[in-house]
């Protein structure tokens, strides 16, 4: 039996992304309101559990699977399969699994605390960076966001007080090659809009704003290559009913990836320094690519 209590993660705590992240991918095979049949992979290994019950107490059954198992569950997953990285986050006496999501959750990031009985549960003190203790909510059961999405009362939340401060804090890559006239910068397009930027996002809590920018360069772009950390600029853009302030980072790109995670929704396109304004809409954005090319020595003389 686990008992165990669940809460949204006001702000990233201090040190966070010093401890190590785990990657996991997990579906779901059956659920119902009470019992789930649930798949999960965690770094190299695989698991099947099946747990009933809800609120703080359910019980739990594991056991171990081959890979080869996890893909013929996979073909038999429902809703859409959950992505998110884990982080164990040591608290007091306590170790929080912190699930920061992605994809179609991307912004949720939860903490979950397992406790060995219910009085030391009743006893736990959530420190300031915890928010709202979603133990009972069912819009935030994995089941459930895996079939239903971002929670409803989550989503009126974000549109009245926007987001977590954290995410308004991002960075992102100037992803760049050296030709004889000047430098090229590869650009991406937007999901939605497309229209042309560079890869960013949201500074993972367990990554470094440049880290978390070569993250954005592969997903986004399906580069890999050298930052330059001590090279930086700025910008800022509205969204989520605020600003969000973008770090960049110049990363010159050693590979280009024939298939990248998001090639699907984003179009590639290397550009010159000098055509940029035919592309980038944003007028912030384009100085601050051009101030980083320009710290790079990129005029082609």
């Amino acid at each position: 039996m686990e008992i165990e209590r669940k809460f949204l993660l006001q702000e990233p705590p201090e040190k966070l992304y010093a401890y190590p992240a785990t990657t996991i991918e997990q579906g779901y095979i059956i659920v119902t309101e009470s019992e789930e049949l649930r798949i999960r992979r965690r770094g190299l290994s695989y698991t099947l559990t099946f747990k009933k019950g809800s609120g703080t107490t359910r019980d739990e059954i594991e056991v171990e699977i081959t890979r080869e198992q996890y893909e013929e569950f996979r073909l038999h997953v429902i809703g859409v399969p959950i992505h998110k990285k884990r982080i164990d986050f040591p608290y007091g006496d306590h170790t929080m699994e912190i699930d920061i999501y992605k994809d179609a959750l991307e912004g949720l990031a939860v903490a979950e605390v397992e406790f060995p009985s219910r009085e030391s549960m009743q006893d736990f003190s959530p420190p300031d960076w915890l928010g709202e203790d979603v133990s009972c909510d069912a819009g935030f059961k994995n089941k459930n966001l895996a079939l239903q999405g971002l929670p409803a009362s989550l989503l009126r939340k974000w549109k009245d007080a926007s987001r977590p401060p954290w995410h308004f804090e991002q960075s992102g890559a100037v992803p760049f090659r050296k030709k004889d006239a000047g430098c090229e910068v590869l650009l991406v397009t937007t999901r939605k809009a497309g229209r042309w930027i560079i890869p960013k996002g949201i500074v993972e809590p367990d990554l470094s704003p440049a880290d978390s920018a070569v993250k954005e360069a592969l997903e986004e772009a399906g580069v890999s290559g050298i930052v330059m950390h001590e090279i930086q600029s700025s910008y800022y853009y509205d969204k989520w009913n605020g600003r969000c302030a973008v770090t960049l980072f110049p990363l010159q790109v050693t590979e280009e990836h024939e298939h990248w995670r998001e090639e699907g929704v984003r179009e590639r396109r290397w550009v010159a320094q000098e055509h940029l304004g035919d592309y980038v809409e944003s007028a912030g954005l384009k100085e601050a690519v051009l101030q980083v090319l320009d710290r790079l020595y990129c005029s082609g003389k």
